[in-house]
């Protein structure tokens, strides 16, 4: 590195530990290209939800009101906190998304959300930064999208405590979790755990006796315990027996020394990935005073301000105009379940196929939200090493590998696969391997 010399030591740390070449992206820059090179290849890399013909699902309410905004309502600055109005109707838009039974009690145990600049990813580096401190242990699946390394493990330095959320029948498990959490409580004065359900890369969700489970360790535990809770792909679920929305509602009031902390955004939730809109919700384990859920919303509202400054502007007021405006709701939720019907079917032609093919090599989750399919590698071989291959054949995939945890596994994106082109993708992803 020529500027070696001018480096702080975190810009060293970054310099020597974070590698663009890998991860989604990377993956989905060698997809794109040989995409152009040959139109019969299926890219199954991106982790956005695209249309039949390629381009990205959007909410076409949304897209006009976009285009409605006068320059200023577009362009100037936003409040720090967020817009007051979107703050209203973005809390309402959420708290409706609970069962009717969970909104009073989620709504008094929690403050008001905060904007974070740079969607959800910048919302998980605000409150890491204001809850934890450089080598403080945070439990984090080892089945996870690689900027949450990138965010937690190398920018903040934090201490990982991986657990298995994924067994070796592909099910979903808490039990490794609960373990690691029960055994920290003797040992730390603190303890982070992040939770990202749908899982990304392994299109999981629990269900409610599965949360129970979580919810009695929690009500017990005697340490402060953060909770980072990723709901990028809330409210993408396809299966009757799974939690349908995010499991904030029951993870708070539980216990005094449990904080929840809701992570959320435009990106996934009304498919404005570029409008970089996070939001941030605290939830506490007793009743707080008004005057106490706002001092602690102030704290997040200066790890905000001392980050970005503030938000965007023009996503908060579109989104504002669509969700205060009772026709204009109404719409756009037909737009969003439309969306949701084509990934379903989508799901369920993936999960049909997988569960028909025999491989000595995969071995598909038991996945049911989100926006993909994950198999593990049964042998040896590595998802690398697989994927590679699978370039060369047709199909883009990215391989999640970390060594450290155990986590070896190919994310196949059926969110950006049209339907006659998955068992195409299927047939690769086997018949190569």
């Amino acid at each position: 590195m020529i500027l070696e010399k001018y480096l702080s030591q975190k810009g060293q740390f970054l310099e020597n530990n974070v590698d663009l070449s890998a991860g989604t992206i990377a993956w989905g820059l060698k997809a794109k290209k040989l995409v152009k090179e040959n139109p019969d290849f299926i890219n199954a890399t991106i982790g956005t939800a695209t249309e039949d013909d390629g381009k990205l699902m959007v909410l076409p309410t949304l897209y006009d009101e976009l285009q409605q905004l006068t320059g200023d309502q577009l362009l100037a600055y936003a409040n720090m906190r967020g817009q007051h109005a979107f703050v209203q109707a973005w809390n309402r838009d959420t708290l409706e998304s609970y069962p009717a039974e969970l909104r009073k009690k989620t709504e008094e145990l929690s403050t008001l959300p905060v904007t974070a600049c740079g969607g959800l990813t910048g919302g998980l580096m605000l409150t890491s930064q204001v809850f934890f401190d450089l080598g403080d242990k945070l439990l984090a699946p080892n089945s996870r999208w690689g900027n949450v390394d990138n965010v937690f493990f190398k920018n903040q330095q934090l201490h990982e405590v991986p657990y298995k959320l994924v067994d070796q029948n592909g099910n979903l498990s808490l039990s490794d979790l609960i373990d690691n959490l029960q055994s920290l409580e003797k040992t730390e004065k603190k303890i982070g755990i992040y939770l990202n359900f749908p899982n990304n890369p392994s299109g999981i969700s629990p269900t409610l006796d599965q949360v129970k489970e979580l919810q009695e360790t929690l009500e017990t535990i005697t340490v402060p315990t953060v909770l980072l809770l990723d709901d990028a792909y809330e409210n993408y679920c396809y299966e009757d027996n799974i939690v349908n929305h995010s499991i904030f509602p029951y993870l708070v009031g539980l216990n005094d020394n449990v904080l929840a902390v809701k992570i959320d955004g435009a990106s996934k939730r009304y498919c404005a990935y570029g409008a970089r809109l996070g939001t941030m919700t605290v939830g506490f384990g007793l009743e707080k005073d008004e005057n106490e859920k706002s001092e602690i919303r102030e704290l997040m509202v200066k790890s905000a301000r001392t980050n970005s400054s503030s938000a965007p502007r023009g996503i908060q007021e579109a989104l504002t105009n669509v969700l205060v405006d009772e026709k204009k709701k109404t719409n756009i939720q037909k737009e969003k379940a439309r969306n949701l019907s084509i990934l379903s079917r989508r799901y369920k032609l993936i999960k049909k196929l997988g569960e028909e093919t025999e491989s000595n090599i995969l071995k598909p989750v038991k996945f049911n939200s989100g926006f993909f399919g994950y198999y593990l590698i049964k042998n040896q071989q590595s998802a690398t090493e697989i994927s590679s291959k699978l370039l060369e054949k047709g199909l883009g995939t990215v391989p999640f590998v970390n060594i450290s945890n155990g986590l070896n596994g190919i994310r196949v994106a059926y969110c950006s696969i049209r339907e006659e082109k998955i068992e195409q993708a299927i047939d690769l992803l086997y018949s190569q391997i």
